[in-house]
């Protein structure tokens, strides 16, 4: 599982369900960095299911290459910016707007059907199948939360982004893949015991360099009696939430203290990522870093259990 501002919902890549919280991530690139796209470059976010959908063919106009107005209205979701729901609320925010992650808000409102700007080019929106709040498809029609997604089967489905990725570009489609399963739930006899390794994989950092500081960490059931098919269904979402704390340690000066925490726990909280393997990942700026020794520690959430990693060393140099 992963936290958006706070609250425990599913990657796409941790078997979502439509009963659940899911978020739908989309980084957009070009030329070795994020397209920084503004209100006027994102029309909206659909999703569909790929068994009615197997090829681009079915839901895309043949020339322009955008979603056809006959498979906008099949789509099952809908997300715009502000989120339709905006329009309904008393205290309306400006719109079109991007929301930020600070405005996600678990009860009906812009959140259930509004796009998110995580940063410049990283953009999400967030499926609440516990809600029973609403989105308006295309041709006006509504379709709400619960009642609608609470039918729908498990499988494989497609989320299709529709934006500008410059000024004068035309607009265009990006197709993502998903998996929502019917039932993600599991249950267990015994108290489940886990043990975990972490490795760092950056040894040697050059100065002046923004790197990301990578982390795997390998999770071991040790439970005997549950089968292998329910360990890689568990293994998948048991980590919920991490930060890491870089701390520089003073191996020459005498004069000076011998350890010096540059980044915190609470310094790294909601900016450590985790992908499908269980990697951390964070962004370290080394510009204006002492060379020397460093070490990173993880911290990290496995059901009751508090982890903390041990200190593993590398080199900004």
């Amino acid at each position: 599982m992963g936290l958006f501002d706070n609250t425990i919902v599913s990657e796409r890549h941790q078997r979502p369900s439509f009963n659940g919280r899911t978020i739908l991530r989309a980084n957009f690139m070009r030329d070795g960095g994020y397209v920084d796209l503004d209100n006027y470059s994102v029309s909206s976010v659909m999703l569909f299911r790929k068994q009615a959908n197997t090829s681009p063919s079915s839901i895309l106009e043949a020339t322009t290459g955008l979603v056809t107005d006959a498979a906008a209205a099949t789509a099952i979701w809908r997300w715009t910016l502000s989120g339709w729901e905006n329009y309904r609320a008393e205290d309306s925010l400006p719109f079109p707007i991007f929301l930020a992650e600070g405005d996600y808000d678990t009860t009906i409102g812009p959140s259930t059907s509004g796009i998110f700007e995580v940063s410049p080019g990283r953009l999400a929106v967030v499926l609440d199948g516990t809600l029973n709040g609403s989105s308006m498809l295309r041709d006006g029609t509504t379709v709400g939360a619960a009642a609608n997604l609470s039918g729908e089967p498990g499988g494989q489905y497609i989320d299709v982004w529709t934006v500008k990725l410059c000024a004068g570009c035309e607009w265009v489609t990006f197709i993502n893949d998903t998996q929502f399963f019917q039932n993600n739930a599991v249950i267990l006899t015994e108290p489940l015991l886990v043990t975990t390794k972490e490795r760092l994989y950056n040894k040697r950092i050059e100065k002046g360099s923004i790197e990301k500081i990578k982390i795997g960490t390998e999770i071991t059931i040790e439970n005997k009696n549950i089968s292998n098919s329910i360990k890689n269904v568990l293994r998948e979402g048991l980590i919920t939430s991490g930060a890491m704390e870089i701390i520089y340690h003073n191996d020459d000066d005498i004069h000076s203290p011998a350890w010096d925490t540059i980044i915190s726990f609470a310094g790294t909280t909601g900016l450590v990522e985790i992908t499908e393997d269980n990697t951390f990942i964070y962004t370290f700026d080394t510009t204006n870093r002492t060379p020397g020794t460093y070490t990173a520690q993880l911290k990290y959430t496995i059901l009751e259990e508090t982890i903390l990693s041990p200190l593993m060393y590398f080199k900004v140099i």
